[in-house]
């Protein structure tokens, strides 16, 4: 299986940082943004389109209920970290 190491804390981009931040409020953790900062391009450019298709599609589900149910269908289909 592969496996990606996550970039330490002072690495990681200024911005990506304070997105860390706004993830350990929101959903309580935010570490997969350290796995990200390996390439922060793409993790920007996922930014740009996933935030506003989430907050335009999300609906009344909030956003650690909406956490939740992924996790629970990553450990349904056996996805670990």
């Amino acid at each position: 299986m592969s496996f990606l190491s996550a970039v330490p804390f002072d690495k990681v981009p200024e911005d990506m940082r304070t997105m860390m931040h706004h993830y350990d409020e929101e959903l309580g953790g935010s570490g997969f943004v350290r796995v990200f900062a390996h390439a922060p391009e793409v993790f920007r450019s996922f930014l740009e389109f996933y935030f506003p298709l989430e907050l335009k599609v999300r609906g009344s589900v909030n956003v650690k209920i909406t956490e939740l149910a992924r996790l629970m269908v990553a450990q349904k289909n056996n996805c670990h970290l």
